[in-house]
């Protein structure tokens, strides 16, 4: 588990003008709330816009925005700190590759590349507020996933109700060469019935791309999941027998034998990984909400600004906790 450090958060009535949040949205209610709290208090007489001669002030418009956003935007705020200080005391990081890959799911989400930039343009987003969103969301999962404890027992009862997704027909562990000519392949394999080594020749002479460097092997495999061809001959020969020279979509081919089993089901050691990232997928969301309201559960959190303490600590007992950065596609003139 991830310990969660004992944050203190005090929020004044003026905010310090070189407190920056990540992420565009935060950054916005930071610059906001700032004015809101007088951060500028000579422009608050300020006149932003006249309606028929009535003049519309700076502090009118900070105020009114302030009773309307500003405990939501503060809760944001406190989030964000609450889940970069727990990321930073337990040294999880977002690497850059990390980071690209999960943009280009979400530029999968939007459709392409010109529709992620065509979306955040819509959502009034830049690209590196966006990754600092994703980057942040990504660190809640982090430490969300930290704090999961997955039992033996739940493990072994999710494989035991979707044992059916792991059952496999007849099968046969096999190794192959590919070749050009025919020619080539009957060469190699006078080599082979004379003591040749399978997987150097494959490596040296196979065409293969998918089995050269790995010595011929190719699995585990079923009738139907390569060409009828070589599954026919693969399935005809005892495990040690090699094939005769026999011609494939792609060439020339010599087989190897190596294992048979009957139908049946892959063990639970063998799926044991899968399962358990099935389980924390399955879990994800409901972790990432324990872990937000425990945090701002044990923050000591001080709001000194009387217009914004009730609603903001209310919101944190049961506002939403941050919501996952999506990009789906969003029709145009829709924010």
């Amino acid at each position: 588990a991830i310990a969660r450090p004992h944050l203190t958060i005090e929020v004044m009535p003026v905010f310090a003008a070189n407190v920056t949040y990540r992420g565009g949205a935060i950054l916005a209610a930071a610059a906001v709330l700032c004015l809101l709290s007088s951060c500028v208090p000579d422009e608050g007489g300020k006149v932003v816009a006249r309606v028929n001669g009535q003049a519309v002030t700076l502090a009118e418009v900070l105020e009114r925005a302030k009773l309307d956003r500003g405990p939501s935007l503060l809760v944001e705020m406190i989030d964000a700190r609450l889940i970069e200080a727990a990321a930073a005391e337990a040294g999880l990081e977002i690497g850059d590759e990390e980071l690209e890959m999960r943009r280009q799911r979400a530029v999968a989400e939007a459709g392409s590349e010109a529709d992620f930039e065509a979306t955040l343009a819509r959502r009034g987003v830049s690209r590196p507020e966006f990754l600092d969103q994703l980057r942040m969301d990504m660190l809640l999962d982090k430490l969300a996933t930290g704090e999961m404890v997955i039992a033996d027992q739940e493990v072994a009862d999710f494989y035991r109700e979707h044992l059916e997704e792991f059952a496999y027909g007849e099968q046969v562990k096999a190794r192959m060469m590919l070749f050009v000519t025919r020619t080539d392949a009957e060469a190699v394999r006078e080599t082979l019935l004379a003591g040749g080594d399978f997987a150097g020749l494959a490596g040296a002479l196979s065409t293969d791309p998918g089995t050269k460097d790995s010595g011929g092997e190719m699995g585990w495999f079923e009738r139907g999941d390569y060409a009828a061809a070589i599954c026919d001959v693969a399935f005809a020969l005892e495990p040690g027998g090699l094939s005769q020279v026999f011609e494939a979509p792609d060439g020339w081919v010599i087989l190897e034998a190596r294992e048979r089993r009957p139908a049946g089901h892959e063990s639970l050691a063998e799926v044991r990984e899968q399962l358990l990232s099935r389980i924390r997928r399955a879990k994800l969301d409901s972790s990432r909400r324990e872990w937000m309201m425990d945090a701002r559960r044990t923050a000591a959190i001080t709001i000194s600004d009387d217009d914004l303490r009730g609603q903001t600590l209310e919101l944190l007992e049961h506002a939403p906790v941050p919501q996952r950065v999506s990009l789906f596609p969003i029709p145009v003139g829709q924010p």
